[in-house]
């Protein structure tokens, strides 16, 4: 057996090639030209017999039109064997949550193997330099929090995936009809019992209010202003709105909860985003103590567009060399 393993681009815009539809490898579909994910993953099932893709949680729960038709195919032709929901934060440069999906074109049963691996995350410390902005940034060392599976871990999803079964909080193997009946989502979290345990309550909201001044902090450290217009067509003109609710909210919230004791949060009272009616778009860091997650995220699909735009460009310049040298000194 052939097998793929790929941490490909994520979301990455593409072009559908020349009779694209007459290509073996979309048998299943065409992915939309706006993200890449499902193009990647039925070209290496084309030439392979298994596969093993690390790609965002988007690719398991995606409305579109397109990516569901091939997420649908996927399933109803027994080639998806196991999805691993990994924890978010396993990487230095981003936060985005991602999961690793098994594909198997040979399967011996009829079954899928869902896993939560978010359970088992383990966090530690790395240092890493700034990887974008001026010397100041690149120059200096970041103390960063991220998840980790240890070995044990790592031994313990091995083994459900060689001897598949049911555990509560962690796993569950489901059938075709299961998925079909949950609209083809393929999240493991939709399908795996959640294990209820008494926590003690003192201890449980300290942790509740951390996580709120932590996600309050975090959300606050970029600010967006856009043209209302640019943003209605994007689609994000509601979100836009209710982010600013929220914060709206927040006032009420700090109020509300200031003088209620074992209870310390300060939520962000500031606007994130400003509509205006200027043709402008602008993304602010406010929070320079270090760079935002969500900025990394922007960095590195801006590098991977700039390099995609940059040997495009190339490739012309290359064509209209060779035309030129053919028109002004070719026989």
């Amino acid at each position: 057996m052939t097998t793929t393993i790929s941490n490909p681009p994520y979301n990455m815009k593409w072009k559908h090639p020349f009779f694209a539809m007459s290509q073996s490898r979309f048998s299943f579909g065409l992915p939309p030209e706006n993200n890449a994910n499902y193009a990647f993953i039925q070209t290496a099932l084309d030439k392979n017999d298994k596969a093993v893709f690390l790609l965002p949680n988007g690719v398991l729960t995606t409305s579109d039109k397109e990516e569901s038709a091939i997420r649908q195919a996927l399933v109803e032709n027994n080639y998806l064997e196991a999805v691993i929901q990994l924890p978010d934060k396993m990487f230095e440069s981003t936060s985005i949550p991602t999961s690793l999906l098994i594909f198997n074109k040979h399967k011996a049963t009829a079954n899928i193997v869902m896993v939560d691996a978010r359970p088992l995350a383990k966090q530690v410390e790395r240092q890493q330099r700034g990887q974008v902005g001026g010397s100041a940034h690149t120059k200096r060392v970041y103390k960063k929090q991220i998840n980790i599976l240890d070995n044990d871990a790592i031994d313990q999803i091995m083994s459900l995936l060689d001897s598949p079964e049911d555990k509560e909080g962690m796993s569950k193997v489901v059938s075709i009809d299961q998925v079909k009946n949950n609209d083809f989502v393929i999240q493991p979290t939709r399908y795996i019992s959640i294990k209820q345990e008494k926590a003690d309550s003192s201890n449980n909201l300290k942790l509740i209010c951390e996580d709120l001044q932590r996600i309050s902090q975090e959300e606050a450290a970029v600010k967006l202003t856009i043209n209302k217009k640019m943003a209605q067509d994007l689609g994000i003109l509601g979100l836009c709105e209710l982010l600013n609710m929220s914060a709206d909210a927040n006032k009420e919230i700090n109020e509300a909860y200031k003088n209620v004791p074992d209870v310390n949060i300060d939520l962000n009272t500031d606007h994130i985003v400003t509509l205006t009616n200027n043709k402008v778009f602008k993304i602010e860091v406010k929070k320079w103590d270090k760079l935002p997650d969500i900025i990394h995220a922007f960095a590195i699909m801006w590098a991977q567009m700039s390099k995609q735009y940059n040997d495009q460009e190339n490739v012309a310049l290359m064509r209209l060399k060779a035309i030129m040298l053919d028109k002004y000194f070719g026989n």
